[in-house]
């Protein structure tokens, strides 16, 4: 069944929005999501409660209250940058409960908040009008159908698309659009700055500060108590904390982005009273927490700013001005990106031959096969390969040269001159694939091998979890032609030759590295298995744990080792969770999670495991007028009565490289790389 087939469901938005975009592919909320489906009936009846309370004036001031809903989130960093890390979080299951029914109960109050404030918005929340997911685009739509047809709804995990976002999808979607250049021929000056450490700095009791005179709606809200209950489930979520918002699923971008708004909101009243004229003096746009500035002077442009650091200091915030950027229009772009931009369009004319190169082929063996009266019904069998193996073969040296150079001369691009190349890459063979082969028939595994050395150089000198996503992405697409994987030799020897990795990354940036290397039966030299296993300990973290230990199958004795490892980490975790009643304020708590029915661990545990569920979770309905025991009931029910859970133990079950595959390049901001090229560096969203 094709994806364009595949209904909306209002349990999507557990898919789609909950999970950090940076995350072991092995955890999944789909089955979790498919036990609620098969629990309708007790869904509706939750929604049904929380509909009620909501709509009492004395039950909505307490609406989430109960402390059934405080639950402690599992923390990991992934790189930030060459000099930084930064912080995810993977919400709980009570936690997967709570925001579903909030956005289920409160989205009309939402979006229309979002739909009236977004005057300076680039990016928010709008409703998604469409019953099913749609292909967008023409060119990959075979693919895309391919895709759902092996992984179904596995494909819409992560993706952040229960609602329509826009009106732009990125900040180089902006800086290359019609908008942009009117602006740029407008005004004569700009600005750009944005919120230093935005989601960390939040204080979650600012929202309800946003009732007032400055914001322009909360007059028609129907219930203005949204906000104390937007503060009280930001902090349930992160076990009562309330400094900061949990950073990762695309929920916290969403309340941000209702707190931001109205930061922008009472900076245009300033402005107005002040007599200056949104659109004709100046224009502001701000993409999360990155803010645009025209303005008709530098004197005004000032102003703007200050007014921003006034009313952001206000709600607890701050601008950053180690990233403030003053241009008067038209500025230069950077050297570093312009010559980056030369290296990839010469890369590409290395790599690979162009559209009209590979017509010349069709039109030659054409001429050949009617040539030979016996083949010319053959003229269907000719497809061109794309990948100029002998010119590579000449030139790889030196792209590997021009490379260091680009690096040496701009230290602090790494990242974006390393994503740039994957980039072309990515986009040069998605767009051909239904055309033409990557390789020519028969190709060689020396050849295979060289090609993917050079990707693997890349891809080593900055080694981040898109990177790596996008690493497998090429191995997927190669291997969909080439079955090359099959035979493990090319892969081992590229695994060999660039274990460096491993010791230099952050162990969260390349842990579905690993889990490629356990499907294929690759092993990591000895020495970086040591180093893997230092930093897992380090991280303190079951999701490393549990991908390291099914990638230790390889080797039975090496496999009991570690499972008699993490066995005894188990126990002293259980034996760390002290006030059972109290469980889901406890990180230990994830063992059990990631843990729970892992048909590897001896059965005393899972039996502890059982107990401590059964203590906690409640496993019959004792007040079917609280909506937290009813969810507290079906997550009890879930943990000990389904046999898959949030971690995935059976590898085969999931087509993991197609679905990387599928979603790295939805998320590439290459498609169309020769025009994306501007003086911004695409960060990540917070």
């Amino acid at each position: 069944m094709g994806l364009n087939n595949i209904k909306r469901n209002s349990l999507d938005y557990i898919l789609s929005d909950l999970l950090p975009v940076e995350l072991p592919e092995l955890y999944t909320h789909k089955y979790f999501y498919e036990y609620l489906i098969q629990h309708n009936k007790e869904v509706k009846q939750i929604i049904e409660k929380m509909t009620a309370n909501k709509n009492d004036i004395a039950s909505s001031k307490k609406m989430f209250e109960a402390p059934g809903w405080i639950s402690m989130p599992l923390k990991y960093t992934i790189a930030k940058n060459l000099e930084a890390d930064r912080e995810l979080n993977i919400i709980q299951p009570i936690a997967i409960l709570e925001l579903f029914l909030f956005v289920t109960i409160y989205q009309k109050e939402i979006l229309n908040y979002m739909e009236k404030n977004s005057a300076f918005s680039l990016r928010y929340h709008r409703k998604n009008n469409d019953l099913y997911y749609k292909q967008r685009t023409k060119s990959l739509t075979k693919y895309f159908d391919e895709t759902s047809k092996t992984v179904g709804k596995s494909v819409l995990q992560q993706t952040g698309v229960y609602f329509d976002i826009g009106p732009f999808q990125s900040i180089s979607s902006f800086t290359k659009s019609d908008l942009w250049f009117a602006l740029n021929r407008k005004y004569q000056y700009f600005a750009r700055t944005d919120f230093k450490s935005c989601f960390d700095s939040v204080y979650t009791h600012t929202f309800k500060w946003l009732i007032g005179k400055d914001v322009n709606d909360t007059k028609d809200f129907t219930n203005v108590n949204i906000f104390t209950t937007i503060d009280r489930i930001l902090q349930n979520i992160n076990a009562r904390t309330s400094n900061g918002i949990i950073i990762g699923p695309e929920f916290s971008r969403m309340i941000a982005e209702i707190l931001l708004e109205g930061i922008d909101t009472t900076v245009m009243n300033s402005l107005y009273v002040e007599g200056y004229k949104k659109d004709v003096e100046y224009v502001v746009l701000r993409y999360v927490d990155d803010i645009f500035i025209f303005g008709e002077s530098e004197m005004l442009i000032d102003i703007i700013l200050k007014r921003y650091e006034e009313v952001a200091r206000k709600y607890m915030l701050s601008l950053n001005e180690a990233n403030l950027t003053k241009e008067k229009i038209p500025f230069v772009l950077d050297v570093w990106l312009k010559e980056t931009s030369l290296y990839v369009t010469q890369t590409s004319n290395v790599l690979f031959y162009t559209e009209d190169e590979r017509k010349l082929y069709i039109d030659k063996k054409k001429q050949e096969l009617q040539e030979n009266a016996s083949h010319e019904n053959s003229e269907d069998t000719i497809v061109p390969h794309m990948f100029k193996a002998r010119v590579f073969r000449g030139l790889k040296p030196t792209l590997m040269t021009k490379f260091n150079e680009l690096i040496c001369y701009y230290p602090k691009k790494t990242k974006t001159i390393v994503s740039y190349t994957f980039g072309m890459v990515i986009n040069k063979i998605e767009r051909s694939r239904n055309k033409s082969r990557i390789f020519r028939q028969n190709v060689s595994p020396n050849t295979i091998y060289s090609f993917l050395d050079y990707i693997f150089y890349v891809y080593s000198f900055y080694t981040d979890f898109m990177n790596t996503q996008r690493l497998l992405s090429v191995i997927s697409y190669i291997n969909d032609e080439t079955e090359f994987l099959d035979s493990t030799d090319v892969f081992q020897k590229l695994i060999s030759k660039y274990a460096v990795v491993f010791e230099k990354s952050n162990i969260n940036d390349v842990v579905n590295l690993i889990l490629l290397c356990s499907e294929k039966g690759i092993e990591i030299p000895y020495r970086q298995e040591c180093k893997i296993e230092e930093k897992i300990k380090k991280e303190d973290n079951p999701i490393l744990f549990a991908t390291y230990l099914i990638y230790a199958k390889y080797d039975s004795i090496y496999f009991e080792k570690i499972l008699n490892e993490i066995e005894k980490i188990i126990e002293l975790k259980l034996d760390a969770i002290l006030k059972k009643d109290n469980i889901l304020t406890y990180r230990e708590l994830w063992w059990i999670i990631i843990f729970n029915k892992c048909p590897f661990i001896k059965g005393t545990l899972q039996n502890k495991f059982e107990i401590l569920i059964a203590n906690r979770f409640s496993l019959t309905v004792t007040d079917s007028s609280n909506a937290v025991n009813i969810c507290t009931y079906l997550l009890g029910d879930f943990f000990l009565n389904s046999s898959k859970q949030f971690f995935e133990w059976d590898i085969s079950r999931r087509s993991f490289l197609k679905e990387i595959t599928f979603k790295t390049y939805e998320r590439s901001v290459f498609k169309n790389y020769k025009f994306n090229y501007n003086f911004m560096q695409f960060n990540s969203l917070e």
